[in-house]
């Protein structure tokens, strides 16, 4: 029963897309799945019709683009900071904006997706790359402009890539079941894994021994070798696996919408502990702040667990979440798909220190 909801709300996400494609999509609403991006001072967040920076000393709204709403324009993504000093957030109209962090005020559009971006761009030095539904992975320059043609697979793209620095590569994963090994400065494939089995909605976790994590829609936990697409063990959870894992020394964690959270060996496979502390599904990936690890579970709830698998404490708020909790300084921030609660914002200690909301609209 965990999985019915969110089986819904992707076959509801899946035919507003095909909808769309033949409408013109002027109409769709997309909201409730991105999570925050922060500065030292000011979280992004992007809801419904607007992309919103807020005040991190009290939740209060510092500004919101466009001014007014727009019915064509929707945002699904959670932003990405540049290190130029932009902010980049994807639209649902196929069209990728950047916006000046301090003011809102707009520098650039991208409009060359034929598809929906879902989840943020991975930005590096070398550009900011921009995952589509439309298949394809798009190179864009800090000034708009493309640098390359994007990067086709075989399924929609819906996670942010991975990313390597040791050798420029980006780590795509796809809906046809892959994960693809990218170089970031050419763009040329570097190698492909077989069907793993399932389509893959992850962004895929990145160890400093090169190994290479991802969860799959066949219920699967699965390892790769980060240099040639090997795999080198699987772990059969109970259910999908929607979010990246995360990893914190020899741990790798992560959830399924059955509700269960999972704590591996990773170098092994091997499960040290299990947890499922709501009713019910986990599709986020997890954040770890000083062996504290952080999750949330889609009827409105945040889980602190410990790294021996014993809860320290667990907050409700209102509205489910579909979204990674964010780091924010000395605060936990979880988004929701509620208005009045758009955003909420804990101490370390599970305290809930302000909500912003826009119920108004």
């Amino acid at each position: 029963m965990k999985t019915k909801s969110i089986l819904t709300i992707l076959t509801l996400l899946i035919l507003a897309i095909a909808l769309s494609a033949c409408t013109g999509g002027s109409t769709v609403v997309a909201s409730g799945w991105a999570s925050v991006v922060a500065d030292e001072d000011t979280a992004y967040f992007a809801y419904n019709n607007y992309v919103y920076a807020i005040n991190l000393a009290n939740g209060s709204e510092r500004w919101r683009y466009p001014d007014a709403p727009d019915a064509a324009v929707t945002f699904y993504s959670t932003p990405a900071l540049s290190p130029d000093g932009q902010l980049i957030v994807g639209g649902y109209n196929h069209t990728l904006y950047s916006l000046d962090p301090k003011t809102g005020a707009l520098n650039w559009t991208y409009d060359e997706s034929t598809g929906r971006y879902i989840d943020s761009p991975l930005i590096t030095a070398n550009g900011i790359f921009a995952p589509s539904t439309d298949n394809n992975l798009y190179a864009i320059g800090f000034n708009g402009l493309p640098l390359r043609e994007p990067f086709a697979t075989e399924n929609e793209l819906w996670a942010t890539p991975g990313t390597d620095t040791q050798c420029e590569c980006m780590f795509i994963s796809s809906m046809d079941h892959r994960i693809y090994s990218v170089d970031a400065t050419s763009g040329a494939q570097g190698w492909v894994t077989d069907d793993l089995g399932g389509a893959i909605v992850g962004t895929p976790a990145l160890s400093e021994d090169r190994m290479l994590y991802i969860g799959t829609f066949a219920n699967t936990m699965i390892a790769l070798d980060a240099d040639s697409g090997g795999e080198l063990w699987h772990f059969d959870a109970q259910d999908w696996v929607w979010g990246g894992p995360a990893i914190n020394g020899d741990a790798l964690y992560f959830g399924d919408l059955s509700g269960a959270f999972y704590a591996l060996d990773r170098q092994t496979g091997e499960m040290l502990w299990k947890v499922a502390p709501g009713t019910g599904s986990i599709v986020d990936t997890p954040l770890v702040v000083d062996d504290m690890v952080y999750f949330t579970v889609e009827e409105g709830l945040l889980v602190a667990v410990q790294a021996d698998g014993s809860i320290s404490w667990q907050e409700t708020f209102e509205g489910n979440t579909y979204a990674s909790p964010a780091a924010a300084g000395d605060l936990v921030l979880v988004t929701t798909s509620q208005p009045e609660a758009l955003v909420v914002a804990f101490d370390a200690n599970g305290a809930q220190k302000w909500i912003f909301s826009d119920a108004g609209e």
